[in-house]
């Protein structure tokens, strides 16, 4: 059975965003520019030291899981904007199921070389 999380849990924001490319004014060269797709709470996960150990081995020891209600749009993203800092996404779990509590987990890295602006 699924752990089930509580309303409380979800205490923090995160936004979406996907990528568009565009040309830059100046230097007439091809730029990312984020583009927000959508904005919802989100419920940090937190991770024992065995998942700690495992995700390492993997290489993604640096990364954070988060759980959202679920959305369709989230398939869509490519960046997260939590806690001021912009992050990649590096994977989606969702739960299709017509379940009335169904979440998303989204695995997410910071981006290399993106302060705090984003």
């Amino acid at each position: 059975m699924p752990k089930k999380l509580l309303h409380s849990s979800f205490n923090q924001r995160i936004e979406f965003q996907t990528v568009s490319f565009v040309a830059d004014d100046l230097t007439g060269d091809t730029v990312e520019k984020p583009v927000r797709l959508f904005e919802c709470w989100c419920a940090p996960q937190r991770r024992t030291m065995s998942q700690q150990f495992q995700l390492t081995g993997l290489g993604l020891d640096d990364t954070l899981t988060v759980a959202i209600r679920h959305n369709d749009k989230v398939q869509e993203a490519t960046l997260a904007k939590y806690k001021n800092e912009t992050y990649e996404v590096v994977s989606i779990s969702p739960d299709d199921t017509n379940n009335y509590m169904a979440y998303d987990y989204v695995v997410i890295r910071k981006k290399k070389g993106a302060g705090k602006r984003g």
